[in-house]
């Protein structure tokens, strides 16, 4: 029987604090899973100079809670109609949706990890997810299940992929406050280091961002599983294993910038830029199962899932994924259709 909420995970999560009080007595050292983790990604992903660099320029990162008794058979839907809203923004490019159980307070720890073409839509984006994004008559950092947001833009030194996206599945985000009102020529100083350090460890992905309003620097880096998919738990192994390495971030302990935050989670879900009837990538969902995913008879018509009236009745209209807002469509009901107002 599939568990109704996250906090029937905890069970499973004992596990999970096991194995890292054992990683944990290895301090210093990328030691016991860690040391697996590191030695099997390094096996599969490709050489550091194999993977051809891309050059988004924004990125946008976002962090709350969730209360731990959120049906898991809601979270789907909610998201995918949040999808065709907030990934048709200006030059959006990829969006990871991280995951987590806070141990201490049961609750979910969530948000997303962003890139985009420019600094510029990242900050736009900042401002309309903050004033402007209104479902259902409510602002989306407003809404009652979200427990103390914290967003922010950001400028990219570099962003650069090791593996392909199907194996960016757990993230790791560290954050520094940055005593001095500029901190992108030291980070291009160190970018360098950090491709270098990231491809030897097998890390499928890295982000060096700063914001110098803010005076704030950041690593946002990613990794494979360490072994195959269990349809019946959550992969504690995996988010242990890259929690408890070395942070990569050590590279900047030299230029005595104080750590803010530091956190890793399961990728939820992956979203790509939206099409106008919902034609575009589907989402990822690279933790379904154990976690639900989007299914006929959610309430939402998720045509690039291939959902229509003949498959999915309950969900789909007759016209829903013609782009075009019909009668009897909604928001609710075939979001790849019907706009918000702008």
């Amino acid at each position: 029987m599939k568990p109704r909420n996250f906090k029937q995970y905890l069970l499973a999560a004992l596990g999970f604090v096991s194995l890292a009080c054992a990683i944990a007595f290895n301090s210093g050292s990328v030691t016991g899973v860690a040391a697996r983790y590191q030695f099997q990604l390094s096996q599969s992903a490709p050489a550091a100079n194999s993977a051809p660099a891309h050059k988004p320029k924004g990125c946008f990162t976002c962090d709350f809670a969730l209360p731990g008794d959120l049906p898991l058979n809601l979270v789907p839907a909610i998201i995918e109609r949040d999808r065709m809203y907030m990934a048709e923004r200006p030059g959006m490019r990829t969006k990871h949706l991280p995951l987590r159980i806070d141990f201490n307070s049961g609750k979910l720890l969530s948000g997303g990890r962003y890139l985009f073409d420019t600094f510029e839509e990242a900050q736009e984006y900042k401002e309309w997810v903050t004033n402007d994004f209104i479902l259902d008559g409510v602002k989306f950092l407003e809404r009652p299940i979200f427990i103390g947001p914290e967003c922010h833009a950001w400028r990219v030194v570099g962003a650069r992929d090791f593996g392909p996206i199907e194996t960016q599945i757990v993230v790791r985000v560290e954050r520094w406050s940055v005593p001095r009102e500029d901190p992108k020529d030291a980070l291009k100083q160190k970018w360098d280091a950090v491709q270098a350090e990231a491809a030897q460890r097998g890390l499928t992905s890295v982000w060096l961002t700063y914001n110098e309003q803010e005076q704030l620097a950041q690593l946002v880096y990613f990794a494979n599983r360490i072994a195959p998919p269990d349809p019946s738990n959550p992969d504690f192994a995996s988010l242990a294993a890259l929690e408890y390495a070395a942070p990569l971030g050590h590279l900047f302990d030299d230029l005595g910038w104080s750590k803010t935050f530091d956190r890793t989670q399961w990728v939820l879900t992956i979203w790509f830029p939206f099409v106008a009837g919902d034609h575009g990538a589907p989402s990822l969902w690279p933790y379904s199962p154990p976690f639900p995913q989007p299914f006929s008879g959610d309430g939402v018509c998720e045509v690039s899932r291939g959902e229509n009236q003949a498959n999915s009745p309950t969900d789909c209209g007759p016209k829903c994924g013609n782009g075009v807002c019909d009668p009897g469509e909604s928001t609710q009901n075939c979001p790849g259709d019907c706009r918000l107002p702008q």
